[in-house]
């Protein structure tokens, strides 16, 4: 992930300095840890500060920022709310308040082919809870792992197309991490927050957050309520936005946006050879 950004001056010299001011956590340099809840989330909030550190100066005005979950908290970083020494520091936070709320072993399944309302009713049954939706007919629960089998079961019995475990081992965006959403808001109401060069979509309310309150809301909030990515969607269409340009690591976003949206400019960084290209892109579509 981090070999061709390094390449870049902007990305090198935010690296090396985050890394002499000793902001990464401990481990963060070990390939067997870097999966760890704690390790991997600040890993990839700096990946993407490293990205848009190339890229910012080169990008027509921005419209509005949006973020998947943990890019949420990137997306703040980017609009100027958060300097990146924070940014890290409360992405290692959060993994270890998530991990340590996590007293059950847990999972998540993404359900396929049925929609809200036919799997609410299934979901409280089971003792699932909503996650994330992604569409009409694409949404994500979280669970503890006890209740996988009945949960999967019923849904392919009422008609699910498709389900799929995701490999994570919290339930992000449920009621059973109210207490990491607690634990994270005591101390991000410690950070210092700057003013927006454009807002951030508030992934659990899709509404367009500027201030200081809205954020600390949207943070906490998020890592214990669904978040609906597809209302992000919707809210930013409806703000006029017609390019839409994913900082990644991979291109899930576009691809999810291009499924409900075929007619929208969309393109990840990692179709591009050279990111600066992405930014060039990004300026011929606009008008």
């Amino acid at each position: 992930m981090f070999e061709r950004l390094r390449k870049y001056p902007e990305a090198l010299a935010l690296e090396q300095q985050i890394r002499a001011a000793g902001l990464l956590p401990e481990g963060a340099n070990d390939p067997s840890r870097i999966f760890q809840n704690q390790l991997a989330q600040p890993l990839i909030c700096l990946y993407q500060a490293m990205a848009w550190a190339v890229i910012v100066a080169e990008l027509p005005e921005i419209e509005l920022f949006a973020g998947y979950s943990l890019g949420e908290l990137s997306a703040y970083a980017c609009a100027g709310m958060l300097k990146t020494d924070d940014l890290l520091h409360l992405a290692t936070l959060r993994g270890k308040v998530m991990s340590a709320a996590a007293k059950q072993a847990q999972v998540m399944l993404a359900v396929l082919g049925l929609n809200a309302q036919q799997l609410e009713l299934i979901a409280r049954d089971s003792g699932a809870f909503p996650a994330i939706r992604n569409g009409a007919r694409h949404l994500i629960f979280g669970m503890p792992l006890d209740r996988l089998d009945p949960f999967r079961e019923a849904v392919l019995a009422a008609g699910a197309t498709r389900v799929v475990q995701l490999p994570v081992t919290i339930a992000a965006h449920t009621p059973l991490l109210a207490q990491a959403a607690a634990d994270f808001r005591e101390e991000l109401e410690k950070v210092q927050v700057y003013p927006a060069v454009a807002p951030v979509l508030s992934g659990i309310s899709t509404k367009r957050v500027y201030d200081r309150e809205g954020m600390l809301d949207a943070l906490s909030g998020q890592i214990q309520q669904t978040i609906d990515w597809q209302g992000c969607q919707e809210a930013a269409l409806a703000c006029g936005c017609r390019v839409f340009l994913e900082l990644g690591p991979g291109n899930s976003l576009v691809r999810m946006l291009h499924e409900e949206y075929p007619e929208v400019e969309a393109r990840s960084l990692s179709e591009f050879h050279d990111l600066k290209a992405a930014a060039h892109w990004a300026s011929s579509k606009t008008f």
